[in-house]
């Protein structure tokens, strides 16, 4: 209940900064919102469990971490992309590469595969049935090994330290 409570206060919050008036009958009317928004995705946050705010933001400098290695490997990707576009040839070889991984809550694996896909270059296509493999379009997998290690190493690690 206290994680559904904040989740109501966070989203209060929110509907002010939308709204572009901050002030308590803006924030009452987010509290009022916040139910309706909220509901479709319990099950992904999992409200019956126990919340810390203290362990949430414990996570903060975790969860700045992960933002800026995200807006880093965004910007590098865009990059390699503009040089493989802006090639005379194109010479590229795209694929679908099985991407093993280590999240095992539904934050953490819908957050990996959501950093995948914001990535310009990879898409996260499917998962495995047993969750512990994401298939990943690649625009250029003419090594899937490095794909799968820069993947694990520059991206999952991230998500592990903040989400899970």
């Amino acid at each position: 209940m206290k994680r559904y409570i904040f989740f109501a206060a966070v989203f209060g919050l929110i509907w002010c900064f939308v709204h572009g008036t901050i002030n308590v009958n803006n924030f009452i009317l987010g509290l009022i919102f916040a139910p309706f928004i909220i509901r479709p995705f319990k099950p992904l946050y999992h409200f019956e469990r126990d919340f810390s705010i203290s362990k949430g933001i414990k996570k903060l400098p975790a969860q700045a971490r992960y933002l800026y290695v995200l807006i880093k490997e965004i910007i590098k990707a865009n990059i390699v992309v503009a040089k493989i576009v802006l090639q005379p040839k194109i010479d590229i070889k795209p694929g679908i590469i099985a991407v093993p991984i280590r999240t095992k809550t539904d934050l953490g694996i819908t957050t990996i595969a959501n950093t995948i896909t914001l990535t310009p270059g990879t898409l996260t296509i499917d998962m495995s049935d047993d969750r512990s493999v994401l298939y990943v379009h690649a625009i250029d997998a003419s090594d899937p090994e490095a794909v799968a290690e820069s993947i694990r190493d520059d991206l999952e690690k991230y998500v592990l330290e903040a989400f899970e």
